[in-house]
């Protein structure tokens, strides 16, 4: 009876055991075990957490009190430094400024303590009492100018200045700091103990704890293990599954990346930065390309993590800030184009913004180049334009025709003047080699066909003259200037043509001329040999008999005699010396002499010596120094300066001893303000200067005219020829001569020639 019994109460607890109800039962008291042990382990955890907090915030007290004590001997060190080495310089501000910070972060982490709060009370005035003091010694070293002398190594101290009488009450404040930081530490010293005893006795319950979760843990670990290994296949499918998907992910990561780095465009994305009202007040960027250093000359590290406004502060007044608000607020693709400067540089930028994930992307793209070449290829379109109608204008003024002649097949496009020279009207017939050599002269007909059978090689020019007849007026004289090119691999000619018609006209009219010419120089040359012996031998002749006139009887003549004699004697050696003039200036243009290398200063000198006599007898004085070497005809050269130089004592003032001053300079044609032809850039300005009779202004040209004379021959002797010669032989090299001067104030012949 007693087996039968423990059999049914066995059979009664299996089927319990085995019931789902039991199943429940134990689920439900298993949770409430877990969540028992959890939240324990979880309280005992924070309060671990809550005590470690308490070390670490006490440590960053100490730590704050120690920086804020430094900073405070480090002014001082600062002081003294200025007081003993004299530095201009000075941190202070800069050590003031990181103490405020450093108070700031000292009075955050102490506000819940009240004595620790006083004493940063008491820091915060002896914060501002040092400031007050390095201020106060700011104005008076502005102020108050120091008499001390310094050499290097060395200074002078006063210690009875403002200046060390500050230092030492900066000092006596850096002391009391110090006691302050003392007991600040104190304190914080005694709170770490009890914090770091409550710490240890923690860190032992939290393992208790924390093995007691993990037992609970465990235990409903393996009553959920069965079901859970039963679907491993499916996580490890799942597994498998994540893994080849973050494999894409790094792979399409490092593929953006390649292309943002290989892009030229920036590439940018913004989060915004949000009010109190969740209105959007500025962007931060995230994220931008390397490429932004080329456009912007920013470093990429140093704009990540920066505020759009503070950097670029130019998006609010060209419209992109509100575009990224509308962007980011509707999600509608915006577009932007502006000009921003850059280190120094106007740039176009053409920006596209779109929304994206928590943000916007914003692509922005350096059109500097495209509006730049959209400028050169408008301004070049402009100037073609210009450059066709002002070849057109030019081809009606000049009578000049285009053309390019496809030699293969004989077809043609022209200007609509080249129909004008034929004297018809443009496009009013197709050109091509047969319709155009009706016009051709029958006799020019071989010459133009040479331009179809021309096979010369390509660049080659062709230039030939001949006639046509035009509708209009007459046989008309055509140049042909071509050149032969290949235009999509045929041959063509391409050139112009000229109706020199007048020229050839011309060209008749200047031969006649020529020839006419031709026989005036012919006749000249036998005027300047009747000119050069058979005039001069009757004047020599008359020379003579005056002379054995004079030396047979001059004595026994009458003085009225004596006086006509003397007349006709100086008329002879006048009419001998102007027939001499007039030979060397008719025969320079004849000289063809070899151009040399002539000192100046050498010429003068001989010059010098040559009219020694002259010049000793009227005092004349010469100055001259640095004189070039020139290229010339070495007699052509002495003459000239023998001319003028001569020419500047014969119009010396009476009782006044010439002074004559010869100087040069080498200077560019564009420095010359005289009006002639300038055929190099470099020019000697050579200067002959006197103090003689001088002339009038208004005489300056007529001076070097032929026969042209200021003055009567009873006044100053000479042909009116001298002058003249300096011009034609200054001509015959190339230059250039003229005369300044004002009556009774001397006289400058300048003359220009060539460097080379």
């Amino acid at each position: 009876m007693k087996s039968l019994f423990s059999s049914e109460i066995m059979m009664k607890l299996k089927a319990l055991i085995g019931s789902v109800k039991t199943y429940i039962i134990l689920l439900v008291l298993a949770i409430a075990l877990l969540l028992y042990t959890v939240s324990v382990g979880y309280k005992q955890v924070n309060r671990l957490h809550k005590t470690g907090d308490l070390v670490s915030h006490t440590l960053e007290v100490q730590r704050t009190i120690v920086e804020l004590s430094s900073k405070f001997l480090e002014l001082e060190a600062i002081q003294l430094k200025k007081l003993f080495e004299q530095q201009e310089t000075d941190l202070s501000s800069i050590v003031i400024t990181e103490m405020g910070q450093s108070l700031d972060r000292l009075k955050t982490l102490t506000q819940d303590n009240v004595a620790q709060q006083e004493r940063v009370k008491a820091l915060q005035l002896l914060h501002d009492r040092i400031k007050n003091e390095i201020d106060s010694t700011i104005v008076v070293n502005s102020s108050v100018e120091d008499d001390s002398l310094f050499v290097k190594d060395s200074v002078v101290i006063n210690f009875t200045d403002l200046s060390f009488q500050s230092k030492e009450r900066i000092s006596r404040i850096v002391t009391e700091a110090q006691v302050i930081k003392d007991r600040m530490l104190a304190e914080e010293n005694y709170l770490m103990v009890a914090r770091k005893e409550e710490y240890t006795s923690q860190s032992f319950l939290t393992p208790m704890s924390s093995l007691l979760v993990a037992l609970t843990a465990l235990g409903i670990f393996l009553i959920g293990f069965i079901s859970i290994y039963k679907q491993k296949g499916e996580i490890q499918e799942v597994n498998s599954q994540v893994y080849l998907q973050n494999k894409k992910l790094q792979e399409t990561e490092e593929f953006l990346k390649g292309v943002y780095k290989s892009s030229n465009n920036v590439i940018s994305h913004f989060e915004p930065v949000l009010d109190t009202d969740k209105n959007i007040i500025d962007f931060q960027f995230r994220y931008t390309s390397n490429a932004i250093e080329k456009v912007t000359g920013s470093e990429q590290n140093d704009i990540i993590g920066g505020s759009l406004l503070e950097m670029y502060p130019m998006v609010l007044e060209n419209g992109l800030f509100e575009l990224m608000k509308e962007c980011y607020i509707t999600g509608n693709t915006q577009e932007h184009e502006s000009v921003y400067t850059f280190e120094g540089q106007k740039k176009y930028i053409y920006n596209t913004i779109v929304k994206s994930a928590n943000g916007i992307t914003n692509t922005a793209w350096d059109t500097t180049k495209v509006k730049e070449a959209e400028k050169n290829l408008q301004k070049l379109n402009e100037d073609l334009s210009l450059q066709n109608t002002i070849f057109k204008e030019a081809e009606n003024v000049a009578g000049v025709g285009s053309f390019i002649w496809y030699l293969d097949d004989g077809s043609a496009t022209v200007s609509d003047n080249f129909y004008r020279i034929l004297g018809v009207a443009p496009k009013s017939f197709e050109v091509t080699f047969n319709a155009y050599k009706e016009f051709v002269h029958p006799e020019d007909v071989a010459i133009f066909e040479s331009l179809s059978t021309n096979e010369i090689e390509k660049g080659a020019s062709t230039i030939f003259a001949y006639r046509v007849f035009t509708k209009t007026k007459g046989v008309r004289h055509l140049d042909l200037k071509g050149k032969y090119v290949e235009i999509d691999n045929r041959p063509v000619s391409v050139g112009i043509v000229q109706d020199i018609t007048s020229r050839v006209e011309k060209d008749r009219a200047l031969i006649d001329s020529y020839e006419k010419l031709k026989l005036s120089n012919e006749e000249l040359e036998s005027f300047n040999r009747v000119a050069s012996h058979d005039l001069q031998e009757p004047l020599r002749k008359i020379q003579m008999f005056i002379s054995r006139i004079e030396d047979d009887g001059e004595k026994n003549m009458p003085a009225s005699i004596q006086n006509y004699f003397g007349k006709i004697k100086d008329g002879t050696f006048r009419m001998r010396e102007l027939i001499q003039n007039l030979l060397s200036y008719s025969r320079i243009d004849k000289v063809n002499s070899k151009f040399e290398n002539i000192s100046l200063g050498e010429i003068i000198g001989k010059i010098e010596d040559e009219l020694s006599q002259l010049i000793k007898d009227t005092g004349t004085s010469i100055s001259y120094e640095n004189l070039p070497v020139i290229l010339g005809i070495p007699f052509k050269i002495e003459q000239l300066c023998t001319n003028l130089i001569s020419n500047s004592i014969k119009y010396s003032k009476k009782d006044v001893a010439p002074k004559i001053v010869i100087s040069s300079k080498k200077v560019r044609n564009s420095e010359i303000v005289e009006n002639f032809s300038k055929t190099t850039e470099y020019y000697y300005k050579i200067s002959f200067a006197d103090n003689g009779i001088g002339f009038e202004p208004e005489f300056a040209s007529n001076i070097f005219e032929v026969f042209q004379r200021l003055h009567s021959k009873t006044e100053y002797s000479g042909t009116g020829i001298g002058l003249s010669i300096c011009k034609k032989i200054v001509e015959k090299h190339n230059g250039y001569i003229h005369a300044i001067g004002k009556k009774d104030k001397g006289s400058t012949f300048v003359i220009y020639l060539p460097v080379n």
